[in-house]
């Protein structure tokens, strides 16, 4: 039995601007890659607080950043997981392509882009809220039933690409392996981990 995808918001349902080019795909990946965006959407004064209509507005920045300042072709990451524990795609593309156990060309670590990039809505030593973290593992777990990646193939970005990224949630990333793992168990027999 498939693990059933999560509730993600997908680019056109967000209104995310469509891409400067053709989203490219690249095959089955073997890892996930955990990301922290190192901020909020400005008029957030508490985050655990945030509307749906804040994460999307959030998704849209990070988005005009990333394509106007950096001049990507669309978001880098593959997933954002607001604070709310909300889960917006980011590149364009990602949601099919991993239905169909494949990937998408993307930009969120150099050398890696040919593996889902999970950021998470995060500023400075905050810790994910129980809902967010929640809602992570059960969008790892699908990422993994569809596409082979095993549980212990997650990493920070840090990993493989000198940067501090995903801070503190460096720490959550065991954590995240193991409920990715439990949830698959739930579909499958048990998973390594």
């Amino acid at each position: 039995m498939k693990v059933p995808a999560p509730k993600i918001i997908t680019c056109s349902e967000w209104g995310a601007r469509p891409p400067r080019q053709e989203i490219t795909r690249c095959g089955r990946p073997n890892k996930a890659l955990i990301h922290h965006t190192a901020g909020h959407h400005p008029e957030i004064t508490n985050p655990a607080n945030e509307s749906k209509e804040e994460a999307i507005r959030y998704a849209r920045d990070l988005q005009r950043d990333m394509m106007d300042n950096r001049g990507w072709i669309d978001s880098g990451h593959n997933f954002l997981v607001c604070r709310n524990g909300l889960i917006l795609q980011g590149r364009w593309g990602t949601v099919t392509a991993i239905e169909q156990g494949q990937m998408v060309v993307s930009a969120h670590c150099p050398g890696e882009n040919d593996q889902p990039g999970v950021e998470h809505e995060h500023l400075g030593t905050e810790a994910m809220t129980p809902a967010q973290f929640q809602a992570s593992a059960e969008l790892l777990a699908w990422i993994c039933d569809r596409t082979g990646v095993k549980p212990t193939q997650f990493y920070g970005h840090g990993h493989f690409y000198a940067t501090d990224c995903p801070a503190n949630l460096n720490s959550d990333v065991p954590k995240l392996r193991l409920k990715a793992a439990s949830i698959l168990t739930q579909y499958h027999t048990a998973p390594e981990v």
